[in-house]
């Protein structure tokens, strides 16, 4: 367990916020990286064009895509392929793999965490020995069950 943002060198970091900026979904979050992690240089895009311009410059050692961002999920999902056919580290921010299609297994199979997830979480993924996250290829993905009247978004929610 990492104890302390010593514990993984985070120094000098250049991590990426995709998210929309008219929700609070992932303010804590997002507020509580500046002071965990020494001299980060965190760059909020709210749209996924601002993404896009930001990653066609310098590398970042880390993606935060939230799955919000709109066009939700579509344009967060698009943005994160996007993200990993340019070799960089993705994680996902949701609650739930459910709005992603089932036959995308690129995009199941990167990492995710939870919108109230304690910025320390992060640091996980910034560690030297992590991997950049590219194209794996898995056997056959999980049909998942239709999502029941209950799940279903209301109208105003997308």
């Amino acid at each position: 367990m990492i104890e302390t943002k010593t514990d993984v060198e985070a120094k000098g970091r250049r991590i990426l916020v995709a998210r929309d900026p008219r929700l609070s979904t992932c303010d804590a979050l997002v507020q509580g990286l500046e002071p965990l992690i020494e001299d980060v240089e965190l760059v909020e895009a709210y749209s996924v064009e601002a993404a896009r311009s930001w990653a066609k410059g310098k590398p970042f050692d880390l993606c935060l895509v939230c799955l919000d961002l709109p066009p939700a999920p579509r344009g967060a999902a698009k943005l994160a392929k996007e993200l990993c056919a340019r070799n960089q580290r993705v994680v996902l921010i949701t609650r739930s793999l459910r709005w992603l299609p089932a036959e995308d297994l690129e995009l199941r199979a990167l990492p995710w965490i939870v919108p109230e997830a304690d910025a320390t979480s992060v640091l996980a993924f910034l560690q030297k020995e992590a991997t950049p996250v590219a194209s794996q290829s898995r056997a056959r993905a999980k049909t998942l069950p239709p999502i029941t009247a209950r799940e279903r978004p209301a109208a105003n929610e997308s």
